[in-house]
């Protein structure tokens, strides 16, 4: 058990079948295509408040024109990045006790130029973890990861230019679906927040929290990194004799703050370096 995994890799794109110099069969056809992951929360008491992370190396996530939504009730609401970076992009939600909710990350061609250009093509893995890691509970989650594609018809513009009546044909829209291996090589993944003795924050680990070894460290020999005053120890910001829930939503917070943290590295092309309790760039 762990409070993140990797689910699957992922291949989101708008672009032509055949390169228009060497179309000569004139298919002209352009392929939209984006990532589907049905998730359904095995507990049925508590909602799963979960992040989900896209990693990709290749290309700047910032630059994509990107949609998100969330379905669990026959409706697609619009997801806006919690976190974003150049190389990583994640989405928070919540999946109600026992229901099961599709997340879909797509290309936005809701732009004209972005259909018209078919020039989107972005690759990478995507991670699905706790948004609330500190706890008591523990969330056994089914996963299935989809790629979903539209063939659209030649010439199609948004809105829609209709072919001449001639022209249509059954075959002017075409879907495709394929189901991705996930990385545990099965559907069910198990995601359980960490509990803890009063006054006794968990060690942070790589593996716990996947962040940068360099910063970690740092965080390690200076915790007053993730306080709002550097300098202050956060140990000494709540009393031991605090509730074990106050002590989780401080530890959750914190836990945000390191993600953010992670985005921000990630951003830069050179390593950080501590000065005067706060993290900078060379």
């Amino acid at each position: 058990m762990a409070i993140s995994s990797v689910v699957s890799n992922y291949e989101l794109l708008v672009k032509p079948l055949v390169q228009p110099e060497a179309d000569i069969l004139g298919a002209g056809r352009t392929i939209v295509q984006g990532y589907f992951l049905t998730i359904t929360n095995l507990n049925t008491s508590v909602a799963a408040r979960l992040r989900l992370n896209f990693r990709a190396q290749s290309v700047d996530l910032n630059s994509q024109p990107l949609l998100a939504f969330l379905d669990a009730n026959g409706t697609n609401s619009l997801l806006i990045p919690t976190l974003s970076g150049a190389t990583s992009r994640t989405y928070t939600f919540t999946i109600e006790p026992g229901d099961t909710g599709l997340f879909i990350l797509q290309p936005d061609v809701t732009q004209k130029s972005v259909v018209e250009n078919a020039n989107v093509e972005v690759r990478g893995y995507a991670t699905l973890s706790l948004a609330s890691p500190f706890g008591s509970n523990s969330f056994n989650l089914l996963v299935t990861p989809q790629q979903r594609g539209t063939f659209l018809p030649k010439g199609y513009t948004v809105p829609p230019v209709p072919p001449a009546p001639a022209a249509r044909t059954r075959e002017d829209f075409d879907q495709l679906a394929y189901g991705l291996p996930t990385a545990t090589g099965g559907s069910q993944i198990t995601l359980a927040q960490i509990n803890f003795p009063i006054g006794r924050p968990p060690i942070l680990s790589p593996d716990l929290l996947e962040l940068d070894p360099d910063l970690l460290r740092q965080i390690q020999e200076n915790p007053a990194l993730l306080t709002r005053n550097p300098g202050v120890d956060p140990g000494r910001m709540a009393p031991v004799a605090a509730q074990g829930d106050s002590l989780q939503q401080a530890l959750n917070l914190m836990s945000e703050r390191i993600e953010g943290l992670e985005v921000l590295m990630t951003n830069q092309v050179s390593r950080s370096a501590v000065a005067n309790g706060t993290v900078v760039v060379k």
